[in-house]
């Protein structure tokens, strides 16, 4: 099968509206080029100070946003991600997957938090966030998808795992800085692409944030590692075409699945949520 997704780079502030504005702009250019589907980067409604005060609940205005222009405009919406209201402690960072007609079909929330303090820089994501603790694969009518988000990218065994389960497409929606992804974004979304023979459809960040730079350069790699489609530093709508025919002759071609060593190490016995369209 062969069809057109499209990878929207944005530049998301505190602005709710004006964020959401963006997203439905975007949307609406993906659906008047026919693409199937189109993904946002990791928290695209909202980058800001107090970031609690500003989570949404799964049901609420924010994902009826998403329902509404995924129907008006006939598309598979991923949202990247959102700050979403957990009841029982901090919020989580939620990336959510529409069909085009509308129904929420997969959630998965964000396990990998990422926690540095080096004595120049120091980030902890654990404070501001509930890790997720949940594998999630959706099969829809266009391809098995895995889901994961930014910092994910640097745990290989999440992207097997998704993998060996069949996933033919794998979201990476981002906020990677410019520092870590001028010096690491490409060459870990290529390797997560040629390990499991795979799509890799990673939106990014761009622009000035509080208190970084994000890196931009949004991609869509295929299963042979090839970059088929990059944007720039700016905000900037990327097309490319998935072909699902693809995966099965890479894999034919490198048996890596084949000829793996399940009785030295085993993946499998990771619990997985598999969402059915």
């Amino acid at each position: 099968m062969k069809y057109q997704i499209a990878v929207a780079q944005i530049d998301t502030q505190s602005n709710l509206d004006a964020n959401l504005d963006k997203i439905r702009e975007m949307t609406a250019q993906a659906g008047a080029a026919k693409a199937r589907l189109i993904a946002f980067p990791e928290n695209a409604e909202y980058i800001g100070p107090n970031l609690a005060e500003h989570a949404h609940p799964l049901v609420g205005e924010v994902s009826q946003f998403f329902q509404d222009i995924a129907v008006k405009h006939n598309i598979y919406v991923q949202c990247g991600s959102i700050t979403e209201i957990n009841d029982y402690g901090l919020p989580y960072n939620s990336s959510l997957l529409f069909s085009n007609w509308g129904r929420l079909i997969a959630k998965y929330h964000k396990i990998h938090m990422f926690d540095l303090d080096s004595g120049e820089m120091r980030v902890q994501e654990s404070r501001r966030n509930e890790a997720g603790d949940e594998i999630v694969l959706c099969q829809t009518r266009i391809a098995r998808m895995g889901m994961t988000i930014c910092y994910d990218l640097r745990f290989p065994e999440l992207f097997r795992i998704l993998a060996q389960e069949g996933a033919q497409v794998v979201f990476v929606p981002s906020n990677f800085t410019y520092d870590t992804g001028k010096a690491h974004w490409e060459t870990l979304l290529r390797a997560r692409a040629i390990e499991n023979s795979c799509y890799i459809v990673a939106a990014n960040q761009c622009g000035q944030k509080p208190k970084y730079r994000a890196y931009g350069h949004s991609m869509v790699i295929d299963p042979w590692g090839e970059v088929i489609a990059e944007a720039g530093e700016g905000e900037e709508l990327l097309l490319a075409e998935i072909d699902t025919e693809k995966i099965e002759e890479v894999r034919s071609k490198l048996p890596s699945f084949a000829n793996r060593r399940t009785d030295v190490y085993d993946l499998s016995a990771a619990e997985i949520h598999v969402y059915e369209e």
